[in-house]
């Protein structure tokens, strides 16, 4: 080999080390900021990332399991509740249309059911596998019970909480963790937490003890983010409830739209 191609090849691996440098060097230093950030930067980025979340893929598993200490005939002593949400997503304004699967199993009584779902933050409307055409729900209007997985104001509550939220993290993401066993506060705010999974649970006064726990999940690159799980249960002499979800986004803030479906504008009130 002559002198001047020594030279070239000598260059060559000097610019596939420089790069291979330049890469681990990026991605230690990705690293070091997010092993740099604070607790609280940490909280506050994570929930912002969810606040500021504009459209997506979701997926949504919630289980209830009802135990009724007060039977009347033909009532149900314990039951499950289990719903299944598979939907596209926009936060401003709300918009999610998708798939709902739902199951109710006792004892005696076991229903299972789908139907096509196309809420607004203003109306709701459902399609039944049985039905042809779209019914829509009278008086639904109440966007906290839209499935996209959480509400605004329950992340405008994480903020003024910030002292009871814990921190954990992995490889690639940060885990904010919050929990609460004030039975009044879980029963003034139980739609805004636990509305947007779609599922009836729910706390109230009359129940003796609770707890519930919000665990946001958000990626270290780029903040984005990956998953909610809730949980949540209540003890009183009317029975107990034991509820769990977790929440899944895929596509978030790529320009996912939600198109009205056909046939919504002679939908009949239900």
């Amino acid at each position: 080999m002559t002198s001047h191609g020594k030279r070239i090849v000598i260059l060559v691996i000097s610019l596939v080390s420089l790069i291979g440098l330049v890469g681990c060097g990026q991605s230690s230093d990705k690293q070091d900021n997010n092993k740099k950030l604070t607790k609280e930067e940490k909280i506050n980025k994570g929930l912002d990332a969810f606040y500021n979340m504009r459209n997506g893929k979701i997926h949504i598993d919630s289980k209830l399991h009802y135990v009724n200490n007060r039977l009347k005939d033909g009532d149900e002593g314990e039951k499950d509740l289990n719903n299944t949400v598979d939907a596209s997503f926009e936060m401003g304004p709300l918009l999610v249309r998708g798939k709902i699967k739902q199951s109710i199993r006792g004892k005696v009584k076991q229903v299972k059911g789908s139907m096509e779902y196309y809420g607004t933050d203003l109306e709701e409307y459902r399609k039944e596998d049985k039905d042809k055409n779209w019914k829509q729900k009278i008086y639904a209007g109440n966007r906290h019970k839209l499935p996209v997985g959480f509400n605004k104001e329950l992340i405008d509550i994480l903020r003024t909480k910030k002292k009871d939220i814990t921190v954990t993290q992995n490889k690639n993401s940060y885990t904010l963790h919050f929990e609460t066993d004030d039975v009044k506060f879980l029963s003034a705010n139980s739609d805004i937490f636990f509305g947007a999974v779609y599922t009836t649970f729910y706390v109230n006064d009359l129940d003796e003890s609770g707890k519930a726990t919000v665990d946001l999940t958000v990626s270290k690159d780029g903040s984005k983010p990956i998953s909610i799980r809730y949980s949540g249960n209540t003890v009183s002499n009317l029975g107990s409830k034991n509820f769990r979800s977790t929440v899944k986004y895929s596509k978030q803030n790529t320009g996912v739209r939600v198109n009205e479906p056909k046939g919504i504008d002679k939908a009949k009130g239900i």
